[in-house]
């Protein structure tokens, strides 16, 4: 089964999408920004609860990143984390904190046709 999600405030987006076999999550994500860097590439990562953790891996201006994201399952929706990564200019960033990832000040994605998801996240 694919889960497909997106967000759109203003003229930013975010489009997300994949799958979850026994408890490993595999997938695609884009962040499509109108005046900042916009970023796309894969996910993998795992469940636990209620909460998605996933490991971003992404390509920006040229350069190639990973970054630890989180997302929390809320009533069909699915909210981002945001929190402090440990050191900002590594390679790849991790939370320095899980238990302070903020979840009601990151994007909210819902639920979304997987084929339109598909098409956008090429």
């Amino acid at each position: 089964t694919d889960y497909c999600y997106m967000n759109v405030i203003g003229k930013d987006s975010m489009f997300l999408s994949y799958s979850i076999s026994g408890g490993n999550i595999t997938g695609k994500m884009k962040y499509k920004n109108f005046q900042k860097d916009s970023s796309s590439g894969d996910i993998t990562g795992t469940v636990a609860g209620d909460t998605l953790r996933v490991n971003y891996k992404f390509a920006s201006e040229g350069t190639n990143s990973e970054r630890e994201i989180y997302f929390l399952q809320d009533s069909g929706v699915l909210l981002e984390g945001l929190g402090e990564y440990a050191d900002p200019s590594a390679s790849k960033q991790v939370y320095s904190s899980a238990k302070a990832i903020n979840y009601s000040k990151g994007r909210r994605l819902n639920p979304a046709d997987c084929t339109m998801v598909a098409s956008r996240l090429k």
